[in-house]
């Protein structure tokens, strides 16, 4: 549907000043970072909703070079700018590392602290994983996928549809999870559409941890991507390459 064709309550902007920017969704926010869309032919939403169709979906956008956003149809300068700009404010976020404050040092001198360098701190695991499972569903549907902590094997999917909530049934869960090829430990991802943590996902996630636990099965954790929000909601994250 296109913008013009929305009540003005329902449209981008007025929704995330209205409901907070979690209740929109993946197209949604980024029609609102664009800003505008290509004239006549392609509004802001629908330009989003292309972008993120060609660009792997969120995730693949966020992480694709400069050079590469530049080279999508309907991505001038000035929408280049805007996007790699929230891109990059979303890794600093996330990192919970503010910009550098002075000039760069010259190559291969990394930033001095009163003790040394500062090493780069990395992403944690599971955000990286769920990032990665988030691009293998399509935008607005749901799904609950796993894989192994040295990702040497495709993701699994373990459920589609309504995956972590009330119906849930860890048992069920966890005998798809058995009959999977490779040993473990495993990674669960629930990929959803963006909005906050409910508490029949966090109880969902806890009864599916705990009983993986009881039948010694090897659950590393349990993450929930929401839109582009991850969180970890049972177990710890496993160490990468070591299954």
């Amino acid at each position: 549907m296109r913008l013009r064709d929305l009540a003005p309550a329902e449209r981008p902007r007025e929704r995330m000043l209205a409901l907070g920017p979690h209740a929109l969704r993946d197209e949604e926010l980024l029609a609102i970072v664009l800003g505008t869309g290509r004239g006549s032919g392609e509004d802001a939403l629908q330009l989003a909703g292309r972008l993120l169709a060609e660009g792997s979906g969120l995730a693949g956008l966020a992480a694709a070079p400069i050079e590469g956003l530049g080279r999508l149809h309907g991505v001038g300068p000035v929408k280049l700018s805007r996007l790699a700009a929230a891109f990059e404010l979303g890794r600093r976020g996330q990192a919970g590392q503010p910009p550098a404050t002075r000039a760069a040092e010259p190559e291969g001198q990394p930033e001095a602290g009163p003790t040394g360098p500062l090493p780069a701190a990395p992403e944690p695991f599971w955000r990286r994983v769920a990032a990665e499972l988030r691009t293998q569903i399509a935008v607005g549907e749901r799904a609950l996928l796993a894989v192994r902590a040295s990702r040497a094997e495709p993701p699994v999917t373990l459920a589609l549809g309504e995956c972590l909530g009330t119906s849930t049934r860890a048992g069920a869960v966890l005998a798809r999870l058995l009959a999977a090829p490779g040993n473990g430990p495993w990674f669960i991802v629930a990929v959803r559409p963006a909005g906050p943590v409910q508490k029949r996902e966090r109880d969902a996630a806890e009864r599916v941890v705990a009983a993986a636990r009881l039948i010694d099965v090897p659950l590393a954790g349990l993450a929930l991507a929401a839109g582009g929000q991850t969180h970890l909601l049972g177990g710890e994250s496993p160490v990468e390459g070591h299954p």
